[in-house]
């Protein structure tokens, strides 16, 4: 008879329990190693989106059956209210159109009702727990893995998966990066029950605060307070009194809104300073490997701190299941999550700076992107509509990680200006770009209008057409695009689509940017314009199954060159942190096709 494998997961957070779940459905020993005594009942909530549910569904029947049970079910026509302090409407968000690009609705959920599912869930399948203990330290063999825990004792296991939060001590023994790194506001979060404010969903709009409230059935409101404010003075207040001084912040606003913080109760109120970390360049070390806040910590702006744990176990569970060699499953695993949820992460943390509207053209541009949208978050529903990839039986093919190589594949760029005018505000934006890039460590390529102005498409043209060709050969070579449009008649330029149509000749039928990471800049003076031309960038790089970068950048001009002293102008450093965005995930894509999880100093 086979033994089955042993595998720990320090944590009983949602991700731990649910890859705990997935996992003991699949045959293997699982122990959660969890910090807490007991599981506390109360608490605020959380939102559950199509992605969420999809990995749910995908660790198992049961499991996506009882997450569905949890929460609250949103109602095909129902709409999350958007408004500015005082009450006045900015926008009715759909969030019920099962037929939308997500694929679905959310669900709001209590996060102790989903950790009740899953715990079920975990030790129905097979689970073990162990409660009030913490994994401290562990040593990597060959064959397994011994792990210490914080009341002295050690075990070994096949596997460790670090699922213990924000503060792992499996990540500070694997990559001993340092602390989180605060991004300047709080969070205050509670439930109330009877709000005259219904059973729907609201946002709402104050200086240096935002107000997010949602349904999570019988009769009961989530809500939570985002607050700019310096690290460290809410959390020492303690729930009860940062309440009170919330609702002193919260004076003159819409009196509903108020009276639901005034009735909360006080036992349930959550206090937390928000942190995150930049995307790391490693998930596993051989037979360990990282999974939720321990792995991509990110601000809750745009509600996928707990999907994308969801993902993350449905993926492991799913490669672990697949392949018996450890080390060569979770090197999968990490290479399919790594992209993703790096680009969730800063794009969290971009609208969390948004949201927050911490001064008073800060809040002006806030409100008003809201009202012209329709929505709180543009980015959510590109990232909602994720479903799980399909899973060979046995990936032979996938190559085992190999321990001590030092080959380092630099990550390489390659930047498309789409105006035919030779010196455009385009080249000379891409140009910008490419410096910046090379500045960092990384690798560039520009190709100006001039260069993509190609026969037109059609199959076959790279063998009969030398620039073609070149183009295509440095695209095979790419971690990362930057596309860069004029704004002429509010759509993308001709010569660009032009030369974006030949990537379907790159080893044909299907296009080869799969994975790249994928920035967009529009170039021009009008507004309406410019977020059409982005738009349909975006959409383009979908089309070629890239992963835009989560900023868009539209600019007027190109940036002057960098001097000593001289202050960036916001469009420059919205233009510099789109280069960031996409040299982090091109630089994990290039470590990641090592095979070595090491990566160049650009990442």
């Amino acid at each position: 008879m086979t033994q089955r494998q042993t595998v720990f997961i320090a944590g009983g957070g949602v991700g731990g329990l649910a890859a705990a779940a997935g996992l003991a459905a699949r045959g293997f020993d699982v122990t959660v190693i969890e910090r807490a005594a007991t599981l506390r009942e109360g608490g605020s909530g959380l939102m559950i989106q199509p992605n969420g549910l999809r990995a749910a569904d995908a660790l198992g029947a049961a499991v996506g059956a009882r997450v569905r049970a949890t929460g609250h079910a949103t109602a095909p026509d129902e709409v999350r209210v958007l408004m500015d302090a005082r009450g006045t409407v900015l926008a009715e968000e759909p969030v019920g159109a099962a037929g939308g690009p997500a694929g679905g609705p959310p669900m709001p959920v209590l996060r102790s009702a989903l950790h009740r599912a899953l715990l079920d869930e975990a030790v129905t399948a097979g689970a073990a727990l162990r409660m009030a203990t913490t994994v401290e330290d562990y040593t990597g063999h060959d064959d397994h893995v011994t792990v210490r825990f914080s009341d002295g004792t050690a075990a070994t296991c096949r596997a460790l998966i670090g699922a213990d939060g924000i503060h792992s001590a499996v990540r500070r023994r694997m990559l001993g990066d340092g602390p989180p790194v605060y991004r300047g506001y709080t969070s205050v979060r509670g439930r109330t029950r009877g709000s005259v404010l219904g059973q729907r969903g609201h946002v709402v709009n104050g200086r240096g605060i935002q107000l997010f409230v949602a349904p999570v059935g019988d009769d009961t409101l989530y809500w939570t307070a985002k607050i700019t404010a310096p690290e460290g003075e809410w959390p020492a207040k303690g729930p009860e009194e940062a309440r009170r001084a919330l609702l002193a912040a919260l004076e003159g606003w819409y009196p509903p809104v108020v009276d639901l913080v005034r009735a909360a109760d006080p036992g349930d109120v959550v206090v937390t300073d928000i942190h995150d970390r930049e995307p790391a360049a490693r998930w596993t070390d051989h037979r360990v490997a990282l999974l939720g806040d321990a792995a991509h910590p990110m601000v809750p702006a745009l509600g996928q701190g707990a999907n994308m744990a969801l993902e993350d176990a449905a993926v492991l569970a799913d490669r672990l299941g697949a392949c018996a060699h450890v080390p060569t499953a979770l090197a999968a695993y990490a290479r399919e999550r790594m992209d993703r949820t790096a680009a969730v992460v800063l794009s969290s943390r971009r609208q969390g700076a948004l949201d927050q509207g911490a001064d008073r053209d800060g809040e002006q541009r806030r409100n008003a992107r809201m009202r012209a949208a329709g929505r709180k978050d543009q980015d959510a529903l590109d990232i909602a509509a994720w479903r799980p990839a399909p899973v060979a039986a046995d990936p032979a093919h996938a190559s085992v990680p190999r321990k001590g190589d030092d080959i380092v594949h630099t990550p390489h760029v390659v930047l498309l200006s789409g105006s035919l005018r030779a010196g455009s505000t385009s080249d000379r934006v891409a140009q910008w770009c490419a410096q910046r890039v090379t500045a960092q460590g990384a690798t560039a390529r520009v190709f100006t209008g001039a260069e993509l102005d190609f026969p037109a498409y059609r199959p076959g043209l790279a063998a009969c057409h030398a620039g073609v060709a070149g183009f295509l050969d440095e695209l095979r070579r790419a971690d990362g695009v930057v596309l860069v449009s004029p704004t002429y008649h509010a759509s993308i330029s001709g010569l660009l689509k032009n030369a974006l149509d030949a990537v379907n000749d790159i080893d044909g039928p299907q296009p080869l940017l799969d994975g790249r990471a994928i920035g967009t800049v529009a170039v021009g003076a009008g507004p309406q314009g410019a977020a059409t031309t982005l738009t349909t960038l975006r959409t383009i790089a979908h089309a070629l199954r890239g992963w835009p970068a989560p900023l868009g950048v539209a600019v007027t001009r190109a940036p002057a060159p960098a001097a000593v002293g001289r202050q960036q102008a916001p469009d420059e450093a919205r233009l510099e942190e789109m280069v960031g965005q996409v040299l982090w995930l091109a630089g994990v894509r290039a470590a990641a096709a090592d095979g070595t999880g090491s990566v160049s100093a650009a990442a």
